[in-house]
């Protein structure tokens, strides 16, 4: 009788820890499908408020960012998240079709060659497409996603 108790008390753990899991799963998986649905105010908003908290007093003039960077904060969170982040923005296609400007991925769009050496490229700073791109990988790897999730979700979010 001891041991049946304690095989159903294991039993009930580990199934509780299974419904966690499934739970926090199916909590993420929602939060990737709203943030690839945010319109541009909504993905700035949360941008700005998430690379506050990720790079709290961040002296961000120390970039010596262009002032094409400065038109908008859409922009500008565009930019601090490409320039932080060049190797998230790297595994992304545009969906802008800049291809033919020689963009190799969502990096180029922000960072000349795509790489954070102190030289930009100004195609972003006139291309919500690409600002939005860039927000969304943010916001999807700030909340955990793998980088599956977030290849699937931007698929979901242009259709293609």
């Amino acid at each position: 009788m001891k041991v049946l108790k304690i095989a159903l008390l294991i039993a009930v753990l580990v199934l509780s820890g299974l419904f966690e899991r499934t739970a926090f799963s199916s909590d993420r998986v929602k939060e990737i499908k709203d943030i690839g649905k945010m319109d541009l105010k909504e993905l700035t908003f949360r941008s700005k408020v998430a690379l506050d908290k990720k790079y709290p007093g961040e002296n961000w003039e120390k970039y010596k960012f262009p002032k094409f960077v400065y038109i908008s904060n859409a922009v500008q969170a565009g930019y601090k998240i490409a320039i932080k982040n060049p190797e998230l923005l790297a595994k992304f296609s545009c969906y802008c079709f800049c291809e033919g400007m020689g963009h190799k991925s969502l990096s180029y769009c922000f960072l000349e060659k795509g790489v954070a050496d102190g030289k930009f490229d100004d195609h972003a700073s006139d291309c919500n497409i690409c600002v939005a791109q860039a927000m969304m990988a943010f916001l999807w790897a700030e909340i955990g996603a793998t980088e599956a999730e977030m290849q699937k979700a931007m698929k979901e979010a242009y259709g293609k």
